[in-house]
């Protein structure tokens, strides 16, 4: 069950980068440190110059995702 949750989070994410367009997908790292818990690194790039890094680390609390912290940075050129 656990497990269950984080493959259907880590490909809903997957899901979502997959649908933008014309981006330049740098780093996708997925994490796994235990049956509950993952860590997920994604670096892309934009067509318009932007950069967006993203660092997250997710856990499985009472059947539902939580997050222990997160990281969002965004740069443009």
């Amino acid at each position: 069950m656990l497990l269950n949750l984080l493959a259907k989070y880590l490909k809903n994410v997957e899901a979502a980068i997959r649908k933008l367009e014309g981006v330049y997908v740098e780093h996708y790292e997925e994490e796994i440190l235990a049956t509950n818990r993952v860590n997920l690194r994604i670096r892309v790039h934009f067509p318009s110059g932007y950069l967006l890094e993203l660092n997250d680390a997710a856990i499985v609390q009472t059947s539902q995702i939580g997050h222990l912290g997160y990281r969002y940075h965004l740069q443009d050129r």
